[in-house]
């Protein structure tokens, strides 16, 4: 079902259940294969057993593995019961950017979800959100719903609209390409040049490690990328990057494509935490230790003019503790280096 059509759950409560309603391209496929093709972080057998424990509805009533699909079929699948999950979501931590009766900004931490995805149950962004805006009084109820996503690991601006009515205008600024974004993203390397556009189209990668994982290759769609060094260390840059599209994961493989993978990328690069030591090679062991434990990518700033108003707006968030203190350590060791 098309975004913009969908009924969103009240997730100020953590998700117990996932349902989907059958569409026509889905009539007859067996149950297992269906629902495997709708979660696929599980495999069939995990999906056999659920049925058998009889965890997934068709209308209401258990179903077999083999049952095959027929259009407008409810599927309803259980979660197990997590003792850990609380009975009520929190919106502490949030952090606002910006926020108007139609729209509002959010300045995502690393290390949480946007949405819940797999194991990831509660405690999303979304999650959150809907703590702070749902209610169950019709009156008083708001559906926040997230403009773009960031991965788990970035951190930075997320823009969420108030209305379905906004949503729809965010969806046609975002696919329209009318919103200029600036991340920042700390590299592997120094670049030989300050400036420079890649252009090289993108796909899915067959190889991958996940559904998400992508790649550069010859028969994918177009993807271009802008960056530019904004400060350069003895081992390590830090780069201003612009995507002019929107494919999925199009920095971190751009900038690794290019030779300058963004420091610890578990999926396109080292996925080991950035040492002491990868900034300045023969440090003793004694002196060594982490400069950064996460993905060194950060969604800086979001330019656009205001869905409803139509006055500009620039959406900014500053640089994180922890990559700021990586940036600060680099810049130590360069200067030891230096001195050295």
């Amino acid at each position: 079902m098309p975004r913009l059509e969908r009924v969103y759950p009240n997730l100020s409560r953590p998700i117990r259940e996932f349902s989907f309603t059958v569409d026509r391209l889905e009539v007859g496929v067996r149950l297992d294969t269906l629902l495997r093709q709708h979660y696929p972080w599980k495999s069939r057998t995990h999906f056999r057993d659920m049925l058998r424990r009889g965890e997934v509805l068709v209308g209401g009533k258990p179903a077999k593995p083999s049952y095959k699909s027929r259009r407008g079929d409810v599927i309803v699948v259980k979660r197990p019961d997590d003792p850990s999950l609380p009975e009520q979501e929190s919106d502490e931590g949030l952090v606002f950017l910006y926020e108007d009766e139609h729209i509002l900004a959010i300045d995502k931490p690393s290390g949480m979800a946007s949405h819940p995805v797999g194991r990831i149950r509660h405690g999303t962004l979304i999650n959150k959100l809907h703590a702070r805006y749902r209610s169950d009084d019709p009156e008083k109820d708001t559906v926040p719903r997230l403009s773009h996503r960031l991965d788990l690991d970035t951190s930075g601006v997320v823009l969420v609209s108030k209305s379905r009515k906004v949503d729809a205008l965010l969806t046609d600024v975002f696919t329209t390409r009318a919103v200029k974004k600036t991340y920042l993203a700390l590299v592997k390397g120094v670049p030989a040049e300050t400036t420079g556009r890649i252009e090289a189209p993108m796909g899915d990668d067959p190889d991958g490690e996940s559904a998400l994982h992508q790649a550069v290759r010859a028969d994918g769609l177009p993807a271009t990328t802008d960056w530019a060094v904004r400060r350069a260390y003895a081992r390590h840059a830090l780069l201003e990057a612009r995507p002019l599209t929107g494919r999925t994961h199009q920095i971190r493989v751009h900038l690794a494509h290019i030779g300058h993978p963004i420091v610890a990328d578990h999926l396109y690069g080292d996925p080991r935490p950035l040492m002491r030591g990868h900034a300045l090679p023969g440090l003793a062991l004694e002196h060594d230790g982490i400069c950064l434990a996460r993905l060194g990518l950060h969604a800086h700033r979001l330019e656009l003019a205001h869905p409803v108003t139509d006055e500009p707006l620039v959406l900014e968030s500053p640089l994180p503790v922890d990559l700021r203190a990586a940036l600060d350590e680099l810049e130590t060791l360069a200067e030891g280096r230096a001195r050295a």
